[in-house]
C-alpha cells in the first residue's frame, strides 16, 4: 500500500534549515533595526542629528531582511515544487498500476484532477505555507523577545490585546477545513464536467444540448461563487481580527506611555516591533488556509494511494511461452491452454475479462494465470477495442512498445508487412503526425499499427481482444504475417463474429 511521498528527503530537508537560517537572520535584523530605531528617536528628540552609526545600522538591518526574505521566499518555492513533483510522480505509478477494470470505472476528470487540484494544493501548503509557518516561529519569538528588551511593563501590556486577538482567530479558524471541503467539491464538480465535454462539445451542440449544458455551467458557477465568497469571508475575517488586535494593542501601549511618561524613543521602536509581530501572525493565518486546503487534497490522494494495484513486470524471453489460465468467472469454470508460439483462440466468455487476465491488465483472485508454469510474466501486448497511443509521429507510435528504438528501416518494413505502405508513402512518411489514440486514422489502419507495435516490441505473447479484429475481413493473412515476423505466442479472443481456426484445427 502506497501513501504520500515523504518530506524528509535530503533536498527539501536543506531548504527547510536555510528558511528557517533565513528566519533567524532576519530576527536578528529586525532586531538590531529596533534599537537603531530607538536610537534615531533618542537622538530626534533631543535635537541632535542622527550619527552615522546608527544610519548604518538601520540602512544594514533593512537591506539584511529584504535579502533574508528574498532567500526564504526562493528556497520555499523550491520546496514546495520538490514536494509537488514526488506527489506527481507517486500519482501517475499509482493510477498506470491500477487494474484496467478499476480505471473504467473511475471518470476521467476526477482521475486528471489529481493532478491540478491536488498538486496545486501540495505546492501551495509545502512552498508557501510550511516556510511562513517556519519563519513565523523563529521570527515571532524574536520580535516578541525584542519587545521585552526595549520594556517589559510595555510589552506585557501591549500585546493583551493582540493575544486576545489571536484566540479569537483560532476559533474562528477552526470550521475553515470544511469550507475548503465544500468549495473543493464545487470546483471538482465543474473541472471534471468540462474535461469530459470539451473534447465533445461540437457533437453536444448538434445534438442541442449547448444551452442545457450552458445553464447547468451557470448554476454550478454560482454555487461556486457562494461557496468561494464564504469562504473567502472566513479567511479575510481572520486578517480584519488580527488588524484589530494590533491597532488595541498600539492605542494600549501610547495610553501606557503617557501615563507613566515612557520615553519617546522607546515607545516609536516598541511600536515598529508591534508592526513586525503582526506581519508573521498574518502569515500564520496564511498558512493555516493552505494547510486546509491541503488537508482536504490529501484525504483523497491518499485514497487514490491506498487502492490496490498490479506488479506489471515483465522480462523478454528468447523462446515461445505456453500461456495457461484455469479457475473460475461468474460460476463458469475456465480452462485455457495455448502452446508456445503457436496461434490459439480463446474461447468466447461474453466479455474480456479473461484476455485481459492474461494481459496483465486486470487480476482476479478466482483466475490464475501461468507462462511456461510461472507467474512471472513475459512481454505481452495487449490489443483491445480501441488503439491507444501518444500524440506524435508514426515512428513513435509504432515503437511505443520498444525498449529500445529500432532503426527506421526495421520500422519501415513491419509497416509495410502489415499493409500500410500508403499510410507510410504519405507526406512526412514515418515522421508524419499521428493524433493521440489515432484519431484521423482508420479502423484497420490502427488494428495494423497495433500489429506492428507488437512485433517491434518483441512481444513474447500478443493478444487480441478487439472489435476492430472482428470487422476485419483479411484476419487470416494479418496471423500469417504475424507468424512470419515474431516466434510469439498468438492469442485469439473468439467472438460470434469473428471466428479463427488454431494451429490445431488448421493441421
Amino acid at each position: 500500500m502506497r501513501t504520500l511521498p515523504t518530506l524528509a528527503t535530503r533536498d527539501r530537508v536543506i531548504d527547510a534549515v536555510l528558511i528557517v537560517s533565513c528566519g533567524i537572520v532576519q530576527a536578528a535584523a529586525l532586531a538590531a533595526g529596533a534599537f537603531a530605531t530607538r536610537d534615531a528617536f533618542a537622538a530626534l528628540h533631543a535635537g541632535g542629528g542622527l550619527s552615522i552609526y546608527t544610519m548604518l545600522e538601520l540602512a544594514v538591518a533593512g537591506i539584511v531582511a529584504a535579502i533574508c526574505l528574498l532567500l526564504s521566499r526562493r528556497r520555499a518555492e523550491g520546496l514546495g515544487q520538490s514536494y509537488a513533483i514526488a506527489l506527481r510522480h507517486a500519482l501517475y505509478r499509482q493510477i498506470a498500476q491500477l487494474p484496467k477494470s478499476r480505471h473504467d470505472e473511475r471518470r476521467v476528470g476526477a482521475l486528471s484532477l489529481r493532478f491540478v487540484g491536488d498538486l496545486s494544493a501540495a505546492r501551495l501548503w509545502f512552498g508557501r505555507g510550511l516556510p511562513d509557518l517556519l519563519s513565523a516561529s523563529v521570527v515571532l519569538p524574536g520580535a516578541v523577545a525584542i519587545l521585552f528588551a526595549l520594556d517589559p511593563v510595555l510589552a506585557t501590556t501591549g500585546l493583551l490585546p493582540l493575544g486576545l486577538a489571536l484566540l479569537v482567530m483560532v476559533f474562528a479558524a477552526w470550521h475553515l477545513k470544511r469550507r475548503h471541503r465544500q468549495l473543493r467539491r464545487r470546483r471538482a464538480n465543474i473541472a471534471i464536467a468540462m474535461i469530459e465535454r470539451v473534447s465533445i462539445a461540437p457533437d453536444l451542440d448538434l445534438m442541442g444540448r449547448t444551452n442545457r449544458e450552458l445553464c447547468s455551467l451557470d448554476r454550478q458557477g454560482a454555487s461556486l461563487r457562494d461557496d468561494a465568497v464564504a469562504r473567502r469571508s472566513r479567511t479575510s475575517g481572520l486578517q480584519a481580527i488580527l488588524q484589530v488586535g494590533v491597532s488595541l494593542s498600539g492605542l494600549t501601549m501610547l495610553w501606557l506611555a503617557s501615563r507613566h511618561g515612557l520615553a519617546p524613543a522607546t515607545v516609536a521602536a516598541s511600536l515598529s516591533v508591534l508592526a513586525l509581530v503582526a506581519m508573521p501572525m498574518q502569515d500564520i493565518g496564511a498558512a493555516w488556509d493552505k494547510y486546509c486546503a491541503w488537508r482536504v487534497a490529501r484525504e483523497k490522494a491518499l485514497r487514490l494511494l491506498r487502492e490496490p494495484v498490479i506488479r506489471r513486470r515483465s522480462r523478454s524471453l528468447n523462446e515461445p511461452v505456453s500461456v495457461t489460465l484455469s479457475g473460475t468467472y461468474r460460476g463458469k469454470r475456465i480452462a485455457f491452454f495455448a502452446n508456445g508460439g503457436e496461434v490459439t483462440k480463446l474461447p468466447d466468455y461474453a466479455c474480456q475479462t479473461p484476455a485481459r487476465n492474461i494481459s496483465g491488465l486486470d487480476t482476479s483472485d478466482s483466475v490464475d494465470v501461468r507462462f511456461d508454469g510461472q507467474k512471472e510474466r513475459p512481454r505481452i501486448a495487449h490489443i483491445g477495442d480501441d488503439h491507444l497511443g501518444l500524440q506524435g509521429s508514426l515512428r513513435r507510435s509504432a515503437t511505443l512498445m520498444s525498449r529500445k528504438r529500432p532503426s527506421d528501416k526495421r520500422i519501415t518494413q513491419a509497416l509495410t508487412a502489415f499493409g500500410l505502405g500508403p499510410l507510410l508513402s504519405a507526406s512526412g512518411g514515418l515522421s508524419q503526425r499521428i493524433s493521440q489514440n489515432g484519431k484521423g486514422l482508420t479502423a484497420a489502419q490502427s488494428l495494423r499499427l497495433d500489429l506492428a507495435r507488437a512485433v517491434l516490441g518483441k512481444s513474447n505473447v500478443i493478444v487480441i481482444a478487439s472489435l476492430r479484429w472482428s470487422a476485419e475481413p483479411a484476419q487470416t493473412s494479418l496471423i500469417n504475417t504475424l507468424r512470419e515476423l515474431t516466434p510469439a505466442t498468438i492469442i485469439v479472443a473468439e467472438t460470434a463474429n469473428a471466428p479463427i481456426m488454431s494451429d490445431n484445427e488448421q493441421g
